[in-house]
């Protein structure tokens, strides 16, 4: 999922998944509500969620699915496997496109790092379940 900060930059980042030698196989541009954001967050504490809300509420998204060998691995691994861009490898999406100085919102420490991704197969289970309703 491309953030809504990101969006200005959604064709490099299209770019680097597909040279990594991912498929996106399906993508669409919604909106994500917070029912949504609840179950793609589901392991944030409530304190973390109003952060991360803020900068997805009525604000468009681009939703995707990726399809590879070991699509999970790869895409962590192009994207960058630290949610703090500044922490995460040179060379990958989060390091090279992030913005590497954390934003507080509602006191919480909110990383601008272009893309969620998920990092095992309950979490990949989930959101495609959640980006199939949209």
């Amino acid at each position: 999922m491309i953030k809504p900060h990101a969006l200005v930059m959604r064709a490099e980042v299209v770019e680097r998944i597909e040279q990594s030698g991912l498929t996106i196989v399906e993508s669409k541009l919604v909106a994500l509500g917070v029912a949504a954001l609840e179950i793609i967050y589901a392991d944030l504490t409530p304190q973390w969620r109003s952060g991360v809300f803020h900068q997805y509420v009525d604000k468009p998204v681009e939703v995707g699915i990726v399809k590879g060998t070991n699509a999970i691995t790869a895409l962590l691994e192009v994207s960058g496997r630290e949610r703090n861009p500044a922490d995460c490898l040179p060379g990958t999406i989060r390091f090279d496109l992030g913005i590497h100085e954390p934003a507080m919102v509602y006191g919480v420490r909110v990383y601008h790092n272009v893309l969620h991704r998920s990092r095992n197969t309950d979490e990949a289970e989930k959101d495609v379940a959640v980006f199939q309703q949209l």
